[in-house]
Order: C-alpha cells, then sequence, then structure tokens
C-alpha cells in the first residue's frame, strides 16, 4: 500500500512538471526535450479539427527539434524546423500578450498528420500565408512597397520573417539593413542605413532628414530609358539658398511640399522615357503655389508650342529651375541669360547691341531685357500684327519717360515726332480701326532693328550711316536725297530743319491772327444787324 501512494505521488510530480513545461516554454523541461528524439509527423499523436484550442506544446512536439522539410511541386524545400527561443524573443513573444502557434495557423487547417501543401512553390507559400498578418497589421506597411493586390508582391515575410519577427527598436538600428539588401542592391546598403535611420517607417509627416538621408549622397543617378540621365544628389545648402529656402516669406518649404506622392520608399518606378519627359511630368507641382503664373504660362507662347507637340517649349523649371531656384532678376542680367538657355543666336544680336552691351557689361539696371518687351509669363507671340501695330507703344514705355531719358541725355520727343509724322499717324489710325490688321507702314524696329540695335550715331552701324539703305527696304525706289525728306526725331527749330521750323512758325502766328480777324468781322456784323434791327422797331 506504501509503494502505491509512492508511485501515485511520483506520477502527480510529473503530470505538474509536464503542465509547468506547457505554460513556460524556455524552462529546464523544455530544454530537456529539446534533447529528445525528434518527433516526426507520422509519429505525432493525432488531434481533431473541433479543438477548442491548440497549444503550443501540441506544436513543438513536432516542429522544434526535426530534420523534416516541406517540399512544393516547384522541388523547392523549407525546414519544418522552428526554435523557440527565437520565437521567445520575437516581436511577437515579448509582446503583452505573446502569441501562440494558432494565433496565426488556424487549428482547423492543421490536421495531425498535416495536409500536404497546396501552393506551387515557395513564392506563393509566402503570399498565402502572409495573408494572416493583416488580421492584426491594418494597414500592412507605410512604405509604397506592391501590396497583396499586385502581380508581384513585397509580402510581410519579405522584410520581417516569419517566426523571428523584430520588433520596432530593431528596425531603427543598423542591423536590419540586411533585410533590405536582399532584394536591394548591396551597394545601396549604406543609403538604405540613412534612410532607415532617418525613420523609414514612421507614421508621422516627413522631414526634410528623411529624403536628404539618401539625396545627399554623391552619385545619385536615374538613368532613363533612351539612356539620358539625372542626378538625385541634392545640396541641402542649395535649397536653403533658394526662393523657397530660409528667405522664402511664406515659410521655407519642406520635400513634402512639392513631393507629396514621392515621400515613401521605395518610390514608384519612374515609367517616362526620357529625361525631358520626366520633367514635363513634374513641373505642374509649380501650380500648387503659382497657379496664376502657371495659367499665364499656358496661354502664352511656350504653353502653345507645347499643346501642339513640342516637347522642348519652355516650362516653368527650365526657367527657375527645381531645387537650385534663385532670384530670377538677381543680377538683373540673369533675366537675358534665362532666356539664352534656348535663344542663344538672339542673345548673341541682344548682347551687342546699345541695351544688352549696357546690361551685361555694365550691369545698368535701366536698360529693358527679354521680359520687359516680351513679357515674363504671358509671353505674346511677337510675329502678330497685333505686336507690330502696337510695337511703338512698347518702345514708348522707356522712351516717352522724361525722368529716366533725363538721366542719359536722350530726348523723349522720339515718340511724338514719330506719331506726328506719317508713318506714325497712318499705324495709329490702324490700331484704332482694328488692332489686328495688317499694316506695311514703318514702326520703330523697321529702321532701329529688333535685338540688334545700335546707337543712332554709331559710324558703322548707325541709323544716320545707313539711312538711305534703312529707307530703301520700304521704298526700293528711293534716291540719295529721300531721306532729306524726314525731319527725323527732331521737333523743327532753328538748329534742326530751320525752314520747317520757319514755315511752322509763320503758320502758328498767321493762322490764329487770321482766325482772330475773320471772328472779328463776323462779331462785328452781328453787332450791327442787332442794332439795325432794334431802330427799325
Amino acid at each position: 500500500m506504501r509503494s502505491f501512494f509512492l508511485w501515485l505521488l511520483a506520477a502527480s510530480l510529473l503530470a505538474a512538471a509536464l503542465i509547468v513545461w506547457g505554460e513556460k516554454p524556455g524552462s529546464a523541461e523544455a530544454s530537456r526535450l529539446a534533447l529528445a528524439p525528434a518527433v516526426t509527423v507520422s509519429q505525432a499523436p493525432a488531434q481533431q479539427v473541433d479543438d477548442p484550442a491548440r497549444s503550443d506544446f501540441a506544436c513543438r512536439l513536432c516542429h522544434q527539434d526535426t530534420t523534416a522539410v516541406i517540399e512544393f511541386p516547384s522541388g523547392e524545400t523549407i525546414s519544418a524546423q522552428v526554435d523557440p527561443q527565437h520565437l521567445a524573443l520575437s516581436a511577437h513573444g515579448t509582446a503583452e500578450e505573446p502569441l501562440a502557434c494558432t494565433s496565426c495557423h488556424d487549428p482547423n487547417e492543421y490536421r495531425i498528420p498535416h495536409d500536404g501543401v497546396t501552393a506551387p512553390d515557395y513564392r506563393s507559400y509566402q503570399t498565402e500565408k502572409s495573408a494572416a498578418c493583416v488580421g492584426c497589421h491594418q494597414p500592412t506597411h507605410l512604405t509604397s512597397h506592391l501590396d497583396m493586390a499586385a502581380e508581384e508582391p513585397v509580402v510581410c515575410t519579405d522584410c520581417h520573417d516569419s517566426h523571428e519577427v523584430q520588433p520596432v527598436a530593431e528596425w531603427e538600428t543598423t542591423e536590419i539593413v540586411a533585410n533590405c539588401v536582399q532584394c536591394h542592391e548591396v551597394e545601396e546598403g549604406n543609403r538604405l542605413t540613412a534612410v532607415l535611420e532617418a525613420g523609414l517607417f514612421t507614421s508621422e509627416p516627413r522631414e526634410d532628414e528623411y529624403c536628404l538621408a539618401c539625396h545627399t549622397q554623391p552619385d545619385m543617378t536615374l538613368t532613363f530609358a533612351n539612356g539620358d540621365t539625372k542626378s538625385l544628389t541634392i545640396d541641402p545648402e542649395v535649397l536653403r539658398q533658394s526662393v523657397h529656402g530660409e528667405d522664402n516669406p511664406w515659410q521655407p518649404l519642406a520635400c513634402r511640399n512639392c513631393h507629396q506622392d514621392d515621400m515613401t520608399y521605395p518610390h514608384e518606378p519612374v515609367d517616362v522615357g526620357s529625361l525631358r519627359e520626366y520633367s514635363l511630368e513634374k513641373y505642374p507641382t509649380c501650380a500648387s503655389c503659382h497657379d496664376h503664373n502657371y495659367d499665364l504660362a499656358l496661354d502664352s507662347v511656350h504653353g502653345a508650342a507645347l499643346e501642339e507637340g513640342e516637347l522642348e517649349a519652355a516650362v516653368c523649371t527650365d526657367c527657375h529651375g527645381s531645387h537650385d531656384t534663385p532670384p530670377p532678376d538677381e543680377p538683373r542680367e540673369r533675366i537675358s541669360q534665362t532666356c539664352r538657355q534656348c535663344h542663344s543666336t538672339i542673345f548673341d544680336d541682344y548682347a551687342e547691341s546699345v541695351h544688352g552691351e549696357a546690361l551685361l557689361e555694365d550691369g545698368n539696371e535701366d536698360v529693358p531685357t527679354c521680359i520687359n518687351c516680351h513679357g515674363v509669363h504671358n509671353i505674346g507671340d511677337p510675329t502678330t500684327d497685333l505686336f507690330r501695330i502696337r510695337s511703338p507703344e512698347l518702345c514708348a514705355s522707356c522712351h516717352a519717360n522724361q525722368a529716366l531719358m533725363a538721366e542719359y541725355d536722350i530726348s523723349t520727343d522720339v515718340f511724338e515726332t514719330y506719331v506726328a509724322d506719317f508713318h506714325g499717324t497712318t499705324v495709329t489710325l490702324f490700331e484704332h480701326e482694328d488692332p489686328n490688321a495688317p499694316t506695311n507702314k514703318a514702326v520703330c524696329y523697321d529702321c532701329h532693328g529688333v535685338h540688334n540695335i545700335k546707337d543712332p550715331n554709331d559710324p558703322e552701324a548707325g541709323i544716320k550711316a545707313n539711312l538711305l539703305e534703312t529707307c530703301q527696304q520700304c521704298h526700293p525706289d528711293a534716291t540719295t536725297n529721300f531721306p532729306d525728306a524726314w525731319t527725323s526725331h527732331f521737333r523743327p527749330s532753328l538748329e534742326h530743319n530751320p525752314l520747317v521750323y520757319l514755315v511752322n512758325l509763320f503758320y502758328a502766328i498767321v493762322i490764329p491772327f487770321t482766325l482772330l480777324f475773320f471772328a472779328f468781322l463776323i462779331g462785328t456784323d452781328i453787332y450791327r444787324r442787332i442794332r439795325m434791327h432794334r431802330q427799325k422797331k
């Protein structure tokens, strides 16, 4: 009887030890079982599908220490062994409520012995099993990796593994980057590390440091299908000094202000074939702040050319830059230098003109640049009849300005005398009748030139030295004395055109006195008639 109670006590202690081992994986009993012979799938005790809970103990009997493998129809194999220590130290094991095997593996789908796998290959198996993660994790991730709906998704286990899921703190260290370089090129390791440290997986709004962690690294380029390349390396100092930087009156812009759709990593693949197509795809971002100027540009000659398929027509970033946007008129000659990028031949003519020399050599801020004549964003077509007929007013904006012209001892009579002579009077009449009507009468640039305007007194290229040739452009039969009929832009005086001055003076005196004399005659006649009428009464 005594031996019976001893056997009963021993059995009770053994049962208690087994229960403790089942509740505390990683205990001494677990270590003992880890040394036991492997239990194969066929040797495991059968369990029913409708068991209320499948404990880790049952799963570990087979998967803790085994050499078994799962083989796919594709011929690929994976080990069926699971290390309980890795599970215990994973993010799921150290959680406030540690997960059990059945938290991810539905016991109703895992009979013992297990049914064979249905996935044709290991990749399909990963995709299929990763679906269990979304039961707890919504959204699945914060980057732009392709999700489950994609043809070739990046699934949870690609980055996080299955049984060795790392906690968030580990993802902020450089060690975890080994997971990334499995897919990304190894030489990207340093870049990936920098991006991880800058907060790749944070749900907070991205700061500039996040983007610059990668984009400040040298030799970063994007290559397009046609062979074009674009540097992706950004100098933070250039950004800071740009108009969008620290002196921006609104506030310094952050990367996310312009790149709302590019703030996740890895970035969406670029699907355009050339650098130019890429620029045309990105520049409408400017409209989010500069909508008025953007709309004006769409209606300009550049916008019209772009609409007609001329892809090289200038857009915002061609003139203003992207990350290195400087003040467009500091220094002032930058304006014309910007236009030079496309209009180099015209710029060369302008550089040798009186305006260009004063601007480019002397830094004179009073002379006109390209935009003073052509506009800034609303650039019109200079070949139209409307532009031609209104060009004298364009010149007059400077040459009729008395305060401005006085600084350079230039007469402001040029516009008034032009409007008063035959050419100007006719052009003025045309403008009042129909501004779009063509006219063959001379306007300012017919005589002075367009971009290559020279000093009128220049002995080689000036108006006076070539006046006959200038007149013959419109009057091919003009002879040597033909230009003498023009009084030029001087108002008649005793010094300039004295005969015309004296004739004008004669009429200026005779006509008023004649009118006064006839007014006197008429007045006295009216007075006489009134008196005679009263006397008869």
